[in-house]
């Protein structure tokens, strides 16, 4: 049983109201009592402790919705899991057990509101004070230099007021039950301990639904919480500020206000398991402090503009880094200082599905800031679904000042389904279905366009090299499959196909030994290597060359010469020393040329500027030289 004792300064409560060991058959919801201080059917409405392992951080607390001698049933959830047998439980003391110890003397009572005092209050020796709808008003008037201590909690000892439905460590926001707590000092505080570390055995205080008032009369009131600290669905108003040290310790759906005596709102003193969430600042000289090197992450969470400051940088050291997603955006001049790092960025939640609405699996999303930065890995759907990405658009490293990030590059792929890639300043947060059209245009499945062979694509140099017979569409299927490779997620989709045709923005094209069937543009180069042919129109930084055209020449004198020219020059690109009746070159790669024909018997003849950006066909007459003389 707990003891209660009173100076003229301080409460102190001291050890547990109960503490049991539990039996076997226990479940998430029903404790069975095995030995210890037997529970009772009046201890209804109390909390139930499971003092779950050594860290304190991990213990959980639960309202008791009935008890017997041999059970105790607790809700909210029940626990995270059914304890074992030889598990430790304490059911709390509440406000009335301390009223009662007092008789009204130290404690004055007017229904479930409570004031105690001229005094503070102290919990030691494990001791475990909880309480909901309640109402409690409570003065410290220690005195001393400097910061003293002031409603100390010791090691081992829980206090809460109000309930969190689901339990700890469950992200859970759903209170009921909270209490009104005013905290009132008389000299500069140090809150519930002085310990300036994370304490796996520190004190866990939860505040849960409550209303939370500081009256400084001109003092400051600093919490400092070694152990886990849970402010949830709370208003906290007035000069206080705090530091969490426990990874375990949670602020969300919470208002901070009124911190307007120069000291500091909240600083944190580890990474949180859970990000601060939901949480609005307004009306302080300075929202949060950023705290030497340690690291966390703020998601929804509002900044007014009447706060002076967003953070006091003063005592971060280069290891710092505090990310702000979804949150109000504020600039350089909103840190005090060039302490510490930040980054400010928003939230990207898509649900990627078919043209139908029918959710896509194994759809890639990929975010890249203008400098080339992947964004939070890239991310694969699930049945649609596709975990958030956060795109940062503010970057302030230590000692600089922020360089903005925005626009980003979002690339949305999956082979088979045509693809999304767009630009984007993310200025807001982003949920949104996005529909997948089907690509008619490919011929190959997945595993096919993986087989092909012949084709390689260098992303990095920017060059496709044709090694054995190809086609637009080979080349479009097997181009698509490699869009769609993570590595290659970082690649926009640069080469874009029309029909038969590709245009390769500034790639160089490379047709070593095959032939590659099909029109190509570019502003680098096309390259025929070790007889590679290109059979179709090509456009490079050389210019534009045709598909290669067939000259036919019929009605030949038998051992003509023929000479075929590029037009208006002296450059030979076809030619026979003694014909047939008929001559045929398929190899013409020329728009015009020129053509002469000769025969010893025969007048010399020259057709200039003969088309050839297509097959041409000309019927030759030749006719007899009369000056031919056979000797």
């Amino acid at each position: 049983m707990a003891t209660f004792t009173s100076t003229s300064e301080r409460i102190i409560i001291d050890g547990e109201y109960k503490e049991f060991v539990g039996g076997s058959g226990n479940t998430t919801t029903v404790i069975q009592y095995a030995s210890g201080d037997a529970p009772v059917s009046g201890d209804s409405g109390r909390f139930l402790l499971w003092r779950n392992g050594s860290n304190t951080g991990n213990w959980e607390v639960r309202f008791i919705a009935s008890a017997t001698s041999s059970t105790v049933t607790v809700t909210d959830g029940g626990f995270s899991s059914a304890p074992s047998s030889s598990s430790t439980f304490v059911i709390s003391t509440n406000l009335d057990d301390i009223n009662a110890a007092f008789a009204n003397s130290v404690v004055r009572n007017e229904g479930r509101s409570f004031q105690i005092r001229g005094r503070d209050f102290e919990l030691t020796n494990n001791a475990f004070v909880a309480d909901v709808n309640a109402s409690i008003s409570t003065k410290s008037t220690q005195t001393g230099s400097g910061f003293i201590n002031t409603y100390p909690v010791a090691d081992g000892c829980v206090l809460q007021f109000g309930r969190l439905i689901g339990g700890e460590a469950n992200n859970s926001v759903e209170t009921i039950g909270g209490c009104q707590i005013i905290f009132e000092v008389s000299n500069s505080t140090l809150m519930f301990t002085t310990q300036g570390s994370a304490n796996s055995n520190g004190p866990v205080l939860n505040f849960y639904g409550c209303l939370v008032e500081s009256i400084s009369n001109g003092f400051i009131p600093f919490i400092r919480a070694s152990g886990a600290m849970r402010i949830i669905g709370c208003v906290a108003d007035g000069p206080m500020g705090g530091r969490l040290y426990s990874p375990e310790s949670e602020l969300v759906d919470t208002r901070f206000s009124g911190n307007v005596s120069g000291g500091n709102s909240w600083s944190l003193g580890a990474t949180f398991t859970r990000p601060i969430n939901n949480v609005f600042f307004y009306q302080n000289d300075t929202s949060i402090k950023a705290f030497q090197s340690f690291t966390g992450k703020f998601t929804n969470v509002t900044f007014a503009d009447s706060n002076t400051n967003i953070i006091n940088s003063s005592a971060a050291t280069s290891g710092l880094l505090f990310t702000f997603i979804d949150c109000t955006t504020f600039a350089d001049n909103k840190i005090t200082n060039t302490k510490g790092s930040y980054k400010q960025g928003k939230s990207i939640n898509y649900t990627l599905t078919n043209s139908a609405g029918a959710g896509l699996t194994s759809a890639k999303v990929a975010v890249y800031d203008n400098a080339g930065a992947l964004q939070d890995g890239i991310k694969t759907s699930a049945s649609g679904a596709v975990d958030a990405i956060d795109a940062v658009f503010f970057d302030r490293a230590h000692g600089s000042t922020s360089v903005n990030k925005a626009p980003f590059d979002i690339r949305i792929r999956k082979y088979g389904y045509v693809y999304s890639g767009f630009q984007s300043a993310v200025s807001e947060p982003i949920k949104q279905e996005v529909r997948l059209a089907d690509n008619t245009t490919l011929v190959s499945t997945e595993a096919q366009a993986a087989a092909i062979t012949g084709i390689s694509l260098n992303f990095t140099t920017e060059t496709v090299t044709v090694t054995s017979d190809a086609d637009t569409q080979k080349l479009y299927d097997y181009y698509q499959y490699q869009l769609a490779q993570t590595a290659n997620m970082v690649y926009g989709e640069d080469l874009i196909r029309t029909g038969n045709s590709f245009n390769l923005d500034d790639w160089d094209m490379v047709v070593n030994g095959a032939t590659y069937t099909g029109d190509a543009t570019t502003t680098g180069t096309i390259s025929l290597t070790s007889g590679g042919v290109f059979s179709g129109t090509r456009t490079d930084t050389n210019g534009t060359v045709s598909p290669d055209s067939v000259l036919t020449l019929t009605g030949l004198q038998a051992n003509s010469e023929v000479r075929v020219y590029t037009a208006g020059t002296t450059t030979e690109i076809a030619g026979v020393e003694n014909s047939g009746t008929t001559f045929v070159d398929a190899t013409i790669a020329v728009n015009s040329v020129d053509i002469v024909i000769h025969n010893v018997q025969y007048e010399y003849q020259k057709i200039k500027a003969a088309d050839t950006s297509s097959n041409l066909t000309l019927p030759i007459q030749q006719r007899f030289d009369r000056n031919y003389s056979n000797v």
